[in-house]
């Protein structure tokens, strides 16, 4: 992928967001202060929307990603507006649910993005789902989007955690030299990059100017668990389902920690609430930036040692266990923050 599309990709979605920002606020598509949110004016709802702006027309430009991914980026613009819809007007869990598990549908179907195995993760072999695959595909791919779609509460976390995935699947994309997805991670992080310039405080930029919304969160959720199903299935599998769980921690983590918790306190699991990790952190009296910055280097260190884990070929099945010892830490260091609290 050369430089130019990579700069186009980033402006692109700059002027773009630009661009949008009055629209959005014409049109209602606006983020209000109140209740958990802790921002003091509106802010325009369209980070998705710019990002997906940006990647389309650099990926049109580029005839073989473009073909490559075309389905992918047609399904994704459903996913997109289903969001947009839910952000001017917030819809029923169920029709969020839905659409997602419709989109799931057709990348099973339409595109053979397919989950068929879990890999060796129990030391018995590889782990063959047969007539399971559809309903796993759809569980994993909503599963992954609402994670994603979690970890939207503080400015720069979500897009961050997403770019951090995101960088860790382009290394190994470039070790297997698949150079189609690698072009296609690179445009979607350049774009992403854009948006995080506006989204991301920084101290001559006290407060975000757009968030991705409903709509960014679950787009880019969405192309996530596309990828990561396209990295690890199949006979052009680059990489072993076990590793995405590395690559995709926290926000996984996250998410797991609140579906088994919300139920057991009598609330849906997809209640908003500030129980989530970074809520908790906020909490304590650590600033937005700390907070973000702190998340990000974890997620790091945690994708580092599943990359590391990969290099040297160690067993999934032992890399399926360390990840759960890893989780098991998570739920620990969660509880002592809600105890400290």
């Amino acid at each position: 992928m050369d430089i130019v599309s990579l700069f186009s990709s980033f402006c692109v979605t700059g002027a773009s967001l630009f661009a949008l920002k009055p629209v959005a606020s014409k049109v209602g598509l606006m983020d209000h202060p109140g209740g958990r949110k802790t921002h003091s004016k509106p802010t325009p709802l369209i980070g998705g929307l710019g990002i997906y702006l940006g990647i389309f027309l650099i990926t049109y430009l580029n005839p073989t990603v473009f073909n490559h991914y075309s389905l992918m980026l047609g399904v994704a613009a459903f996913v997109l507006f289903i969001g947009m819809v839910d952000d001017y007007q917030h819809q029923s869990v169920w029709i969020r649910m839905g659409s997602q598990a419709g989109a799931a549908t057709l990348m099973y179907f339409a595109a053979n993005i397919q989950l068929t195995s879990f890999g060796d993760i129990l030391f018995i072999g590889d782990i063959s789902l047969g007539f399971l695959s559809f309903p796993l595909t759809v569980i994993a791919t909503v599963g992954v989007i609402n994670a994603v779609n979690m970890s939207d509460g503080i400015d720069g976390l979500s897009g961050g955690m997403v770019t951090i995935a995101l960088s860790f699947l382009g290394i190994i994309a470039w070790q297997a030299g698949n150079t189609t997805l690698l072009s296609f991670i690179a445009i979607l992080l350049s774009a992403l990059l854009a948006f995080l310039a506006l989204n991301f405080r920084l101290p001559w930029k006290k407060t975000a100017m757009v968030y991705l919304g409903d709509s960014g969160s679950t787009f880019l959720g969405f192309v996530l668990a596309w990828l990561f199903l396209e990295a690890t299935q199949g006979e052009n599998a680059i990489m072993p389902p076990v590793l995405a769980l590395w690559f995709l921690a926290l926000p996984l983590m996250d998410t797991i920690v609140l579906l088994i918790k919300r139920p057991l306190e009598g609330k849906s699991p997809f209640h908003p609430g500030r129980d989530h990790l970074h809520h908790k952190l906020l909490d304590m009296g650590f600033s937005n930036k700390r907070v973000v910055l702190s998340l990000y280097v974890v997620s790091l260190v945690i994708g580092f040692i599943g990359l590391a884990i990969h290099q040297e070929m160690v067993l999934e099945s032992l890399a399926f266990l360390i990840f759960l010892g890893l989780f098991v830490v998570y739920l620990l260091i969660s509880s002592f923050i809600r105890m400290s609290k």
